[in-house]
């Protein structure tokens, strides 16, 4: 079409990209990574003014039909609208067939995409398959699918009232890689306008358009519904946002491939952790403590090791993923002050999981515990001579656990720094 354009004497722009190495390296489906490629580069050469794209009706039959299996609520089927955020679509109440029709006038060649022949693709299933199977039992389902998203638009728009009133009182900073929100206020909402405003905060990272889905609301109103503490929890959500909870704020950030690429490529450097001490880890948010356990609670722990009685140790012990507690005997260096160090990850780092009785590169354990790509350079791994003795967060190393001859007893945990 460039041809055309400088034909018209329109300026052109022209970009390409590879997206099969796109879409690997950010762990995505060839057609969503090619769709962001695209507006990314046209983003770039529109430097903030509108970008007008070719949507037409029959795409809005499809995204509805799309939004629908997917499943995203009324906020998915009221479909695309004419203007969001910096993108226009004034071909949005024009058919497929009048553009057709257009280009026989004014003899044009449309192109097509021989992609869009491909029915891999779940969308283009749609246009071959679903569609003219819909249409077989009902002629006039395309009409009836626009005219319920008409309906579903008159309610949405109430709805965005309802955030717009509510959006002051609850954000309480926005800027291009997070945002920040009240938790009380936020709770006192209904769960339909929490889910909208959620979804709203997070499309705001995202160029309008949010990466939660029905899933994500139920474990972010399970997160909402948690008592306020100083411990700080974080959820691990698509495209890479980070969701963080310290006391009464809630914040939503959006953690780039390239910065978790660039914090890995540069090793940092490894401290010493003194016993009754807090460290801050390098290079993280993460704050490393150790201190030593009562001897009167290391005596009853020692009995009920004695006995096996696991319920009573983790009930005098409780462990979590941010709290474990180790035999201070396993470790190395001096008996009243043994040798613990705390770093990031390195290329080569082992360490023996729970009941496992081989080690196993670290590597190897945050991909199989699914550890997102971009968390796995933060996390914190406590050391004791050359021997990883805790992958912070995930998995304590099978030589430092307890058991009944268990004399003394160090707890090692983590927190997030505020």
């Amino acid at each position: 079409m460039a041809h055309i354009a400088r034909a018209w004497q329109i300026p052109v722009t022209l970009g390409s990209v590879d997206v099969a190495s796109l879409a690997a390296q950010e762990h995505r489906s060839l057609e969503e990574a090619a769709r962001l490629a695209r507006y990314r580069f046209l983003r770039e050469v529109a430097q903030g003014q509108p970008i007008a794209v070719a949507h037409h009706l029959d795409d809005q039959v499809e995204t509805l039909l799309l939004h629908w299996l997917r499943g995203g609520g009324i906020a998915s089927m009221v479909g695309l609208q004419p203007r969001q955020q910096d993108i226009i679509r004034p071909l949005l109440a024009v058919s497929h067939a009048d553009t057709l029709a257009y280009c026989a006038q004014h003899q044009l060649v449309p192109v097509e995409d021989a992609s869009n022949r491909d029915v891999r693709f779940l969308r283009n299933r749609i246009r071959h398959e679903l569609l003219p199977l819909l249409e077989a039992m009902n002629p006039g389902f395309r009409d009836t699918l626009l005219r319920n998203a008409e309906v579903l638009q008159v309610d949405f728009a109430w709805i965005n009232a309802q955030v717009d009133q509510w959006w002051p009182q609850i954000v309480l900073q926005e800027q291009p890689d997070q945002v920040q929100l009240s938790i009380p206020p936020l709770k006192s909402l209904s769960p339909s306008l929490q889910h909208h405003l959620l979804r709203r905060a997070t499309a705001h990272l995202y160029a309008g358009q949010s990466p939660l889905e029905a899933r994500h609301y139920q474990l972010l109103g399970q997160l909402l519904q948690r008592p306020a503490t100083r411990e700080v929890v974080t959820l691990h959500l698509p495209q890479h946002l980070h969701t963080i909870r310290r006391g009464d704020i809630l914040v939503f950030k959006c953690i780039s491939e390239q910065a978790s690429e660039d914090k890995k490529e540069s090793p940092l450097r490894e401290v010493a952790l003194p016993l009754s001490a807090r460290i801050t880890v390098p290079g993280t948010s993460w704050i490393a403590q150790t201190e030593w356990v009562p001897e009167n609670i290391t005596r009853q722990v020692q009995t009920a090791l004695r006995q096996q009685d696991w319920s009573t140790v983790w009930n005098i012990l409780p462990t979590t993923p941010h709290t474990v507690y180790v035999d201070a005997d396993t470790l190395t260096g001096d008996r009243s002050a043994p040798d613990l160090r705390v770093r990031t990850r390195r290329d080569g780092d082992r360490i023996q999981p729970l009941g496992m009785k081989q080690e196993k590169k670290v590597k190897d354990v945050l991909i199989d515990k699914h550890i997102p790509r971009e968390e796995r350079a933060q996390l914190p791994l406590f050391f004791s001579g050359a021997r990883c003795i805790w992958l912070g967060g995930v998995h304590l190393d099978h030589r430092v656990r307890l058991t009944e001859t268990t004399r003394r007893i160090i707890r090692l945990s983590i927190t997030h720094s505020l």
